[in-house]
């Protein structure tokens, strides 16, 4: 038999461990593993020997041609799906902003329509609804079985930014909660404490404290971990599928896994920036620390040693971008106070590769807790599993080979996403994939993008028990 394309030698991260083997792929699918003797032939072979083979990266939080407020980054569909492939990513979930006047079914299908037109990579999205009239939010709760029917398994509520509409109270929250049990979808939360963040935002800004630093400050980890307890207790209430989304703080992980092992669905994630970068960059030192505000705000050293530990551990479950990609002159000409700069901070091409030299390289993460952190308990919590997240026989054929010793630049003028402005610019990581392959076509070798856009597929999702998988290693207080 002549498969289309054989990886040879490779050092395969599978759902069973670690394995030097061959992975032989035919129709966009993975046919098997093992010796490439029993595959004598292919139409191209691929040697790994060396090298790290993984299933293909899957971002759960991007927001790409993010349309939050009236400045809106210049990065579309393409430029990010392109600068995702080439770190690694082969599947994004981004999210679908509900505007005014429209249902929530319209707000996904215009954002799936831009990524049929323009993604390099397969794709989904959340529902975010807009609650911004007392009417909203009926609308919102009627609306939410077609967004599921339609294939779509995730909706997004915040539990701040009141003025924007996107601020859902608590008698909200509980019934979003519950009307996503019936539906069998998952919410993910941000959560944020709205009236301490936002009237310490009005009360710093009143006393002449606008300064970048304040905006951390205004927000500190009480904010963000009261609101995390007040989603597990109305979680346990509704026992709805529940995803605290960016947790930055050293508590958060302790407290969602504490009902996590109660056999609670609820699941914690956190972002490359609170695994690398401190508030230390508003000190003086760092004269442009406008450009690293983002929500919540970037914490302590000892925020990110605990959350790497919590990821060891189990207490972490999935490592986001939360990628948007403003410009410099974006943040510099909005930053009248620091409540009036963009938030956000562009990540999609460097989750991958910051996961591995952070994790693997310098903490001693194993291979098979980073896979499932980058891509396997993502595709298992938002119900696209085992199609995506895997390399077995039958699956999506998204596979990554990481040269584990190539060493790359994070500044921005080497990487390819659609900004001027990397966060993590003077830092260097080492292990970067050298091919990135989609359902069996390679379509990034070397940092240079092969495919085409509008490649990527739709992945309708569906969500049942078997996520609960991704919680059978929690261990709540074990310390390395």
């Amino acid at each position: 038999m002549v498969v289309d394309l054989l990886i040879e030698r490779g050092t395969v991260v599978t759902p069973t461990g670690v394995a030097k083997t061959d992975v032989a792929i035919k129709d966009g699918r993975i046919m098997a593993l093992g010796s490439k003797w029993a595959f004598p032939k292919a139409e191209r072979a691929i040697d790994a020997q060396g090298k790290i083979v993984i299933p293909g990266g899957i971002d759960p939080h991007t927001h790409f041609e993010h349309q939050r407020t009236k400045i809106r980054p210049p990065e579309n569909w393409d430029t990010a799906s392109i600068a995702s492939a080439i770190g690694g990513t082969t599947t994004t979930i981004d999210f679908a902003l509900q505007t005014k006047g429209k249902s929530l079914l319209d707000a996904v299908k215009a954002q799936l329509s831009r990524a049929k037109e323009l993604s390099a990579i397969d794709y989904t999205t959340k529902a975010y609804p807009l609650l911004t009239e007392p009417s909203d939010f009926d609308q919102v709760l009627n609306g939410m079985e077609e967004v599921v029917d339609y294939g779509i398994t995730s909706f997004k509520v915040s539990l701040i930014y009141r003025e924007s509409g996107r601020y859902v109270n608590d008698w909200q929250l509980y019934l979003i909660l519950k009307r996503a049990k019936e539906l069998g979808a998952m919410v993910t939360i941000h959560a944020e404490n709205c009236f301490i963040g936002e009237e310490n935002q009005a009360k710093l800004i009143k006393a002449g404290k606008t300064d970048p630093k304040y905006h951390a400050l205004a927000k500190p980890n009480l904010a963000e971990e009261l609101e995390i307890q007040k989603c597990m207790m109305l979680a346990e209430a509704t026992e709805a599928w529940t995803y605290i989304v960016h947790v930055s703080t050293r508590r958060g992980p302790d407290i969602i896994a504490s009902y996590g092992q109660k056999g609670l669905p609820v699941f914690c994630e956190t972002c490359t920036h609170y695994l690398t970068l401190t508030d230390d960059v508003f000190e003086p030192k760092f004269p442009r620390g406008i450009l690293y505000v983002c929500s919540p705000p970037l914490r302590k050293q000892e925020d990110i040693e605990a959350l790497w530990e919590s990821i060891k551990h189990g207490r972490v479950h999935v490592v986001g971008s939360d990628h948007v990609a403003y410009t410099i002159k974006q943040k510099e000409d909005s930053c009248t106070t620091f409540k009036d700069i963009p938030n956000g901070i562009a990540g999609c091409e460097v989750r991958v590769p910051i996961v591995f030299d952070e994790g693997v390289k310098r903490r001693g993460l194993s291979l098979e807790r980073f896979v499932q952190v980058v891509s396997t308990n993502v595709a298992r919590i938002f119900g696209i599993y085992p199609q995506k997240g895997v390399i077995a026989p039958g699956s999506d054929a998204d596979i990554v080979i990481i040269d584990p010793d190539k060493k790359h630049s994070l500044n921005a003028a080497d990487l390819h996403m659609g900004t001027d402005l990397s966060p993590f610019e003077g830092m260097e990581v080492t292990g970067w994939p050298v091919v990135t392959i989609l359902r069996g076509k390679v379509i990034v070798e070397n940092d240079e993008f092969i495919g085409e856009l509008g490649e990527g597929q739709f992945v309708k999702g569906k969500l049942d028990n078997s996520l609960l998988d991704v919680l059978e290693h929690i261990d709540v207080f074990k310390q390395k």
